[in-house]
């Protein structure tokens, strides 16, 4: 298992594992709608996230286990003048409850303290997705606030948690 900063060498690997988790990922979060879900745009979803690298202000990586991506981790919001940033991570559907999550946040708090130099990260958790909680709190994330119907999704409305970990 090796977490590895996004490239355009995870381009096919990246399409893949975005196409075969496209109805898990929705049933948890909003979209990315149908545009997204091609070779080209996954393409130029990479250089997007690369340029982002390269001004600062976001990391993308890929955990690649026997060949293939069995999740992503980011951090988004990167701002090193106030020190903080965000967390989110996505696992693959037939890999979840393998430590993957935990792995894939472990190396983002990392990345965040020894490249970016900071001190809080926030993540954001839909109600229906408690197995993310459970990860950031075992990992020392706290409730920062909770905000009610954040999101309809699937013909239902859900909640938003936002966590904080400063260390």
């Amino acid at each position: 298992m090796k977490f590895e900063t996004l490239s355009s060498q995870h381009l096919n690997l990246l399409f893949q594992f975005e196409l075969e988790n496209r109805a898990w990922f929705e049933s948890l979060i909003a979209s990315r709608g149908d545009d997204f879900y091609t070779l080209s745009n996954i393409k130029k979803h990479i250089f997007e996230c690369i340029a982002n690298a390269k001004l600062g202000i976001s990391y993308s990586g890929v955990l690649i286990e026997n060949g293939a991506i069995v999740a992503r981790g980011n951090l988004k919001d990167i701002c090193t003048a106030e020190n903080k940033g965000s967390v989110g991570y996505r696992v693959a559907k037939n890999s979840t409850g393998k430590g993957y999550a935990s792995f894939c946040l472990t190396e983002l708090m990392n990345i965040a303290s020894n490249t970016y130099s900071l001190s809080e990260l926030n993540a954001l958790v839909l109600d229906n997705n408690p197995a993310s909680a459970a990860v950031l709190k075992k990992q020392g994330f706290k409730i920062q606030s909770y905000q009610a119907n954040f999101l309809a999704l699937n013909g239902g409305k859900f909640g938003c948690t936002t966590y904080s970990y400063t260390p």
